[in-house]
């Protein structure tokens, strides 16, 4: 399948007669959390967001509504076969090819060179840590979190094979890649069970996007409250807004 055929194969989801690109229409509900296009227009013009673990350019794409309005952003994925299409599809998006994570070390991680032919790759030299990335016949699930691996081979996710991947913190991203004095109006994070250590990777009293789309795989409705992704946002200014069957919607508190 070339990357025109891999461009097509992006579901359009109805709700209540305006077109989704996410799973669960939560492109529709940020855009109603911002205000809508004439809230945009007041602020300045088009907006500005942050998807990490974007994976495809249109599909399950919390932010591909966004970027049909005219908005641009940093798009952050591991997988390398996402950077044609995002070339091809989202010309005005940055991709960046690499995994985003904390500092910690932990048992699946560790710090080593990792070499190219030509001498020291440069991902690794900016931070150090590499993780182990499953990759699954469903790119959608691919993930670092070896716990995650195993629930997806267990509900028949076929698994494709593992690689060592350059984890770089969030705030390193956007020191490197945020354009000088730009906001973020969204950052969307959806990193298959890691989405806590990205989120605390950022560095918050200098980036504070508008509104945060996360994904909580451990949420539970019923203890809302305990979710450590909304006691991470609670303590950080952001009110939980919305939840839907994948994700967590946060609005900072201005």
């Amino acid at each position: 399948m070339d990357w025109k055929e891999k461009l097509t194969i992006s579901p359009l989801y109805d709700w209540f007669g305006k077109r989704s690109y996410a799973q669960s229409g939560e492109d529709l509900i940020a855009c109603g959390e911002l205000g809508g296009d004439r809230s945009q227009k007041r602020r300045g013009g088009k907006g500005f967001y942050v998807d990490v673990g974007a994976y495809h350019p249109k599909l399950f794409s919390n932010t591909y509504l966004f970027y049909k309005k005219g908005w641009r952003g940093i798009c952050v994925d591991p997988n390398p076969q996402m950077e044609e299409l995002y070339r091809k599809a989202r010309p005005r998006d940055v991709f960046v090819n690499m995994g985003v994570g904390g500092v910690k070390e932990n048992k699946n991680s560790r710090n080593q060179e990792l070499k190219t032919i030509k001498g020291e790759s440069q991902r690794t030299k900016e931070e150090g840590r590499v993780m182990e990335y499953f990759m699954f016949e469903d790119g959608a699930a691919n993930t670092f979190s070896p716990e995650q691996a195993i629930i997806n081979q267990k509900v028949g996710r076929k698994l494709l094979g593992k690689q060592m991947v350059p984890l770089v913190p969030l705030k390193k991203i956007l020191d490197k890649y945020l354009p000088r004095g730009q906001k973020i109006d969204l950052l969307s994070v959806d990193v298959e069970g890691m989405d806590l250590e990205v989120l605390k990777s950022n560095d918050w009293k200098k980036y504070r996007p508008r509104l945060v789309i996360c994904e909580d795989l451990e949420f539970d409705l019923r203890e809302w409250k305990k979710s450590k992704v909304v006691e991470c946002l609670d303590s950080l200014g952001y009110m939980l807004k919305a939840i839907t069957p994948y994700s967590l919607i946060f609005l900072l508190n201005e």
